[in-house]
């Protein structure tokens, strides 16, 4: 995860999709039906997080509204934001 803000950070788009080489964000979203446990035990499952680490995303994605959940590869990156839908949990891949 990145140090800072979420709020702090420019998020680049691209219109022609994700392509194979650079690096991308998988943004996890606050919502109003999961509890704060599952989020964290999802995190802790899908990403390989630690505890803290997973509880520290899920609180600012609660308090914010959204948080960088990982930065990884464009392929790895798409596969945790379906297994992040999967599981409930809203999410989407930015190209940084």
């Amino acid at each position: 995860m990145m140090n800072g803000s979420v709020r702090d950070k420019p998020v680049v788009t691209t219109d022609s999709g994700i392509g194979h080489d650079g690096l991308y964000q998988v943004v996890l979203y606050n919502d109003d039906h999961n509890e704060e446990d599952y989020v964290v035990q999802c995190l802790i499952r899908i990403f390989g997080h630690g505890f803290q680490l997973a509880r520290k995303i899920m609180w600012e994605a609660h308090t914010t509204g959204r948080t960088i959940a990982e930065v990884e590869g464009g392929d790895e990156a798409r596969m945790h934001c379906s297994q992040l839908r999967a599981a409930g949990l809203g999410s989407e891949v930015e190209k940084i």
